[in-house]
């Protein structure tokens, strides 16, 4: 069955018995992540619909019985092509972490998580993603980050992290040659792609898209392994000595 990432505002006040009038509030809010087309019609996506009315819109596919193969089950594709839903695919998913955190991007700008219903209604209401990460480092969860870009909002968040609690589970490394854009989240998925950590990017708003970008989300072990094979060579300088840019590269210690 196909699954559904958006719908309009028609299908939304027949699932959820609310107004038109309701609906587009919410939506012209924040409260209710959608975004305008070219035409004036509002699209809303389909999990946050799910979320926050309690429906449900995309029915759970049906598990066929698995093929055998020299007395082995045959798993299940756990790679899959994401083209939108980047918010909701990653940085949701980095929200629920329970040990591990890893970022490698080419940039790190300011941006904030969805508001909660406690925060209200409006973007700005969000908590920034840094603070985020600081939290979760102060819960215990090791978060590290490589960066290309030390802009100089994303350093000061950088020293602030060093100067507190988070300090012991947080850390981060400036490689002015690391394009890589990746997040592995508890060393169990992984996401590969073009979308740097920005609010354009894999923060891009709630109520409006973003860049076009593409990416990988996967749970295979092999190459989440290989990932952080990369991460770590990349983190213990083991490039360093040869690169003609090892001067212009700086790992923040406090």
């Amino acid at each position: 069955m196909a699954i559904k990432k958006y719908i309009n505002t028609t299908e939304v006040v027949e699932l959820t018995g609310h107004t038109t009038s309701e609906i587009l509030n919410l939506a012209k809010t924040g409260v209710l992540p959608g975004h305008k087309t070219r035409r004036g019609w509002w699209r809303f996506n389909v999990e946050a619909v799910e979320e926050y009315f309690g429906v449900q819109i995309n029915k759970p596919e049906e598990v066929e019985d698995k093929p055998i193969k020299e007395g082995k089950a045959i798993p299940p594709s756990d790679t899959r092509l994401i083209t939108e839903n980047f918010y909701q695919e990653i940085i949701k998913r980095a929200c629920n972490a329970k040990s591990s955190i890893k970022i490698m991007t080419a940039d790190f700008n300011v941006f904030r998580l969805e508001p909660t219903k406690n925060q209200g209604k409006k973007y700005k209401n969000g908590t920034p993603f840094m603070d985020f990460l600081m939290e979760k480092a102060n819960e215990g969860v090791s978060v590290e980050i490589i960066s290309a870009e030390k802009s100089g909002r994303f350093q000061d968040d950088v020293e602030r992290a060093y100067c507190s609690k988070a300090s012991e589970c947080f850390s981060v490394w400036f490689c002015v040659r690391n394009h890589a854009k990746v997040v592995i989240i508890d060393d169990k998925m992984a996401f590969i792609g073009s979308a740097n950590m920005t609010r354009a990017g894999l923060g891009q708003p709630h109520c409006s898209p973003g860049n076009f970008e593409v990416g990988i989300l996967t749970e295979d072990a092999e190459i989440i392994s290989s990932l952080n094979e990369r991460f770590t060579d990349i983190k213990q300088h083991k490039f360093c000595d040869d690169c003609h840019r090892r001067k212009d590269c700086l790992e923040i210690k406090m």
